[in-house]
């Protein structure tokens, strides 16, 4: 169970990849917990905190931690993560109850006071929820931040709220039927820049039905994720185009290494490794 099969992190994996506070450290008042356990180019919640609370270092595929010590809840480091994986708990809100600080970019926003639904991070109702704090400046590039109050046993599972004025439906989740098409100008592969139309193109006149050779063709899988994005959309594409299912298609070749590493790394010239001959 985790990102991998659910499409979102579990408590382990969080706990694993980016470490988690203690109760004493709950117990001083809030503190940021990032649920970020993907290795991925991105570290706007590093430059982001004043305090110096998140770290990340080199390289930039490291996966963040937060200084609990040193972090106070101020939650600037919420809206500045592009991946919405940043949230503030405060267990010391009262006898009963805790808050959670999340990112939540649909509207309408709702207001203080409102009575919400609060949710797990697989979407599923968890509890009654009340707002108590709206956060929305220009400086917060329409990320707002939204606090909840919710029954104290519920601040490890609940990160989110329903979205207001969203019809009520028996199964939130259900296998999609139907589904259409990806248009030709939607990019496919973001780190290369490379469209649906563009695969779509690559498939006919080369008859490349296989994601590596789509790869050498159209450079989809090149970038800096290696494939971790687009290769799924690829694989789909190429489907769509041939008639054949996924397990049918020939996998992209995964090759050495999996994330970048330095020169000195390759070299074995870090502490430990042997000297360059």
């Amino acid at each position: 169970m985790g990102i991998a099969t659910n499409g979102y992190p579990s408590l382990e994996e969080i706990k694993q990849a980016n470490g988690w506070p203690t109760e004493e450290r709950f117990a001083k008042g809030p503190v940021a917990i990032i649920e970020c356990v993907q290795e991925i180019p991105c570290n706007p919640c590093e430059d982001a905190c004043k305090f110096k609370a998140v770290h990340l270092g080199d390289p930039i595929t490291n996966l963040p931690r937060t200084d609990f010590d040193k972090c106070n809840g101020c939650k600037v480091c919420i809206p500045a993560c592009s991946g919405l994986a940043i949230f503030v708990v405060d267990k010391s809100y009262s006898e009963t109850e805790a808050t959670v600080s999340f990112p939540f970019e649909y509207v309408p926003l709702p207001k203080k006071g409102d009575v919400v639904k609060g949710l797990s991070r697989a979407g599923e109702f968890v509890c009654e929820a009340t707002v108590t704090q709206v956060l929305n400046p220009k400086a917060f590039d329409h990320t707002a931040v939204l606090t909840i109050a919710i029954p104290k046993e519920h601040a490890d599972v609940v990160r989110t709220i329903q979205r207001l004025n969203v019809a009520e439906y028996v199964n939130h989740f259900r296998p999609v039927e139907n589904y259409s098409s990806i248009e030709d100008d939607t990019v496919v592969c973001r780190c290369e820049e490379i469209t649906a139309g563009q695969i779509r193109k690559a498939i006919k006149e080369y008859a490349g039905e296989s994601v590596t050779g789509l790869k050498r063709r159209v450079r989809c899988g090149m970038g800096l994720c290696q494939g971790k994005t687009c290769g799924t959309l690829v694989t789909r594409l190429i489907g769509e185009e041939t008639g054949r299912r996924s397990s049918e298609l020939v996998p992209a070749v995964d090759r050495a290494p999996v994330r970048p590493i330095t020169f000195g790394e390759l070299v074995g010239t870090s502490e430990g490794g042997g000297e360059c001959e």
